[in-house]
């Protein structure tokens, strides 16, 4: 069943890393671009330290990233300029493009299979990556592409970084 509105986590703890004060960060030395469903209003914002119910897995835990409304299909293009430093299918991810730029991680999930990009590419802002696929665990919700940054190890908001 789902939680009333003003119900809180009674055992479920935020993992440490989550309970850590966020990181306040820089923007990346490219210009972090919104092309494509950049500009889709975002289905799930990041919650930093606060847990926010999962509908699919029926649980409390952060979000530390963005889940941008898009059709399945739909072109995933690079918010930044970087290099390509994984490609992977994660069981609770779906498909996976992680892009290095500079300091930052940046991780595109819910992809489909056709990932137009390899390992130790590097690749421009606004090059196709490929396109919405699913995200295991976040199938309760519409469509949409899961964006995460990371900054020495830390979730930093996404939107912070945009311009």
């Amino acid at each position: 069943t789902t939680p009333a509105a003003t119900e809180k986590p009674s055992a479920t703890p935020a993992p440490a890393e989550a309970q850590a004060p966020k990181a306040t960060v820089a923007p990346p030395a490219q210009t972090v671009t919104k092309p494509g469903i950049w500009d889709a209003k975002p289905l799930a914002t990041f919650s930093g330290n606060e847990l926010v119910y999962s509908a699919t897995l029926g649980d409390w835990r952060t979000h530390n990233g963005i889940d941008i409304r898009a059709e399945a299909g739909e072109t995933v293009r690079a918010a930044s300029d970087g290099t390509v430093t994984a490609v992977r299918n994660d069981p609770m991810w779906g498909n996976v493009v992680e892009v290095t730029s500079g300091e930052y991680v940046m991780t595109y999930a819910g992809l489909s299979a056709d990932i137009l990009v390899k390992m130790d590419q590097s690749i421009r802002a606004g090059e196709q990556l490929g396109s919405v696929g699913e995200v295991p665990c976040e199938l309760s919700m519409e469509p949409h592409l899961h964006f995460d940054v990371r900054s020495n190890g830390e979730y930093v908001d996404p939107v912070s970084l945009a311009k």
